[in-house]
C-alpha cells in the first residue's frame, strides 16, 4: 500500500509538471504574494484615537477567471473560493508621541482557500493564516488646509505561523517574513463632515521561502516586493450612514524568484472597484464592500470579492 501511494504521489507529479507548462510562470514556481490588506480597508480608514479597538473581518473571494502577464484569461474550469475570519485588536496609548498617539495592533486569521486548476490541482485547506504585528503612530482629528485630516503610520510585519506544508500545493500560511509599512489617513472635504476621502498606501517586502513545495526541486524561493493603495470616497446620508465607492489598485515591483532566479513577466497586478457602505452607532461601526477587479495579471479576478468588517471602541 505504502509503495501505491508512492507511485500515485509520483504519477501526480509528473501530472502537475504538465500543467505547470501550460500556466504562467508564477504558478509554475508556486509563488505568489503572501496574504495581505488589499481591498479590506474603505470608509473612514484613517479615523482613529485613544482607546481599544476590536474588528471582526468577514470575507469572500470567489472567482472563476485567472489571468496571464498580458491581462488575458488562462483557459479551463479554473476557480477559487476564499473565506476568511479576521480578528483585529488595535491598542491607541493617550500618552502623547511625536505630535500624535503611539499604536499597537494584531491581526489573527482563520482561513479557508480552495483552488481548482484543472487537470491536476484541486485541493481546499483551512487553518491558521499568518498572524501581522505592528506599531506606529495615530495623529487624530487635526488640520489640512483648514480641514479635518486624520492620520496614522504604522510598520507591520507579516510571521510565518500559517499552516504549511512543502507536500502541499494549497497552504493558509506563506511561509515567509514579510515588513509592510503603511500610511493612511482620512480627510473631510466640509465643515459637517458630510464628504470624506480615504486612503492607505502600503509596501511589501518579503523574505526567502526555505521550504517551497518539493514538485519544484529547489530549495528557495521568493515572492517579489510590491506597492498597493486601498482608496474610498463616500457621502454621509445622515446619521453617520455613508455610502460611496472603494478599491484598490496594486502592482508587484519585482519579479518573484525560485531557485534565486528571477521568473520573467510574474509581477501581479490588479485594479478593482466597489459600492461602499458605513454606519456608525455610538461605539460600533459596520463596513460593507463588494469589489470587482477591473483589470488583473498574474493573478485571480475577483467577481466579487465581499468584505463585511464589525469594529467596537472602547475609547480612553
Amino acid at each position: 500500500m505504502k509503495r501505491l501511494s508512492k507511485i500515485l504521489r509520483e504519477i501526480r507529479k509528473s501530472l502537475l509538471l504538465i500543467l505547470f507548462s501550460c500556466l504562467p510562470l508564477f504558478l509554475q514556481a508556486q509563488v505568489n504574494l503572501p496574504p495581505n490588506d488589499v481591498g479590506l480597508t474603505s470608509i473612514n480608514d484613517g479615523v482613529a484615537g485613544p482607546g481599544i479597538l476590536y474588528e471582526a473581518f468577514l470575507g469572500s473571494q470567489n472567482s472563476t477567471k485567472l489571468t496571464d502577464a498580458n491581462g488575458d484569461e488562462i483557459p479551463g474550469d479554473n476557480s477559487l473560493n476564499n473565506f476568511l475570519f479576521i480578528n483585529h485588536l488595535a491598542i491607541v496609548s493617550k500618552k502623547p508621541m511625536l505630535n500624535g498617539f503611539p499604536v499597537a495592533e494584531i491581526l489573527i486569521p482563520l482561513v479557508n482557500v480552495g483552488i481548482e486548476v484543472p487537470p491536476a490541482l484541486d485541493e481546499s485547506e483551512f487553518g491558521l493564516g499568518d498572524v501581522i504585528i505592528g506599531a506606529g503612530i495615530q495623529w487624530p482629528n487635526k488640520k489640512l488646509f483648514g480641514k479635518t485630516f486624520f492620520h496614522r503610520f504604522l510598520l507591520n510585519a507579516i510571521l510565518p505561523t500559517g499552516t504549511y506544508d512543502e507536500e502541499n500545493l494549497v497552504n493558509v500560511g506563506s511561509n515567509v517574513w514579510s515588513i509592510m509599512p503603511y500610511y493612511a489617513f482620512t480627510i473631510y472635504w466640509d465643515e459637517s463632515n458630510t464628504w470624506e476621502t480615504s486612503m492607505r498606501f502600503r509596501y511589501m517586502w518579503n523574505s526567502k521561502n526555505k521550504d517551497p513545495f518539493v514538485g519544484l526541486g529547489v530549495e528557495e524561493t521568493k515572492p517579489g516586493q510590491a506597492f498597493y493603495v486601498n482608496y474610498a470616497a463616500s457621502y454621509n446620508l445622515g446619521k453617520e450612514f455613508r455610502v460611496g465607492v472603494a478599491g484598490y489598485f496594486l502592482q508587484q515591483l519585482s519579479d518573484h524568484e525560485i531557485g534565486g532566479n528571477s521568473i520573467p513577466d510574474s509581477k501581479e497586478m490588479a485594479f478593482a472597484v466597489s459600492p461602499a457602505f458605513f454606519k456608525q452607532y455610538k461605539t460600533f461601526m459596520f463596513r460593507l464592500t463588494a469589489t470587482f477587479d477591473v483589470t488583473t495579471e498574474n493573478r485571480w479576478s475577483q467577481a466579487p470579492f465581499v468584505n463585511f468588517t464589525f469594529t467596537k471602541i472602547w475609547p480612553k
